[in-house]
């Protein structure tokens, strides 16, 4: 049972992310269905799908973090190897995790601030301090995960034999 939930934990992020884009398609099928079909427009179906785009962008940035597969400079990966290069990668994993943790903390602020003055959304009614708290949301998920790569690669745990370098 524990090893379930910790492949869940684990996997969390694309779940979410198949979900997110298995729901951004269904909402584009039913505007074009519901536009050129019935003649008719949903408007809330297109403020939605942009939502949801909005949050699979985010979440899968979490996803990409995971993966290894963030763009990155390779000119110093090249001249460094071994235990230095460990290093220098958890440095930047910590760093890259620091700033995340700083915008986080505004987009906090910023969400906060959309709650207080009760802006909603147009056509759902929503209250747009919602829709805004993906930001820090994926945001600290994004720091968590960077956090955790250098953990794993300080303890000698991380199989980089799978992580994306490059293009293919």
């Amino acid at each position: 049972m524990k090893n379930k939930i910790n492949y869940f934990m684990n996997n969390i992020e694309e779940y979410v992310s198949i979900l997110l884009f298995s729901s951004l398609i269904i909402l584009c099928f039913l505007q074009i269905l519901f536009r050129f079909v019935f003649n008719f427009s949903l408007s809330w179906t297109e403020e939605l799908s942009r939502y949801v785009f909005i949050a699979l962008v985010y979440i899968s940035a979490s996803l990409a973090v995971i993966r290894g597969a963030h763009v990155r400079v390779e000119v110093i990966d090249n001249y460094i190897k071994g235990a230095n290069k460990r290093i220098l990668d958890t440095i930047i994993d910590l760093s890259f995790a620091i700033f995340m943790i700083y915008i986080g903390y505004y987009g906090i602020e910023i969400t906060i601030e959309t709650l207080d003055v009760e802006q909603t959304t147009p056509a759902l009614g929503w209250s747009s301090g919602w829709v805004y708290a993906v930001v820090p949301f994926s945001f600290y998920l994004i720091a968590l995960r960077l956090i955790q790569r250098a953990y794993l690669r300080l303890t000698n745990k991380l199989d980089e034999s799978n992580i994306s370098v490059g293009c293919d």
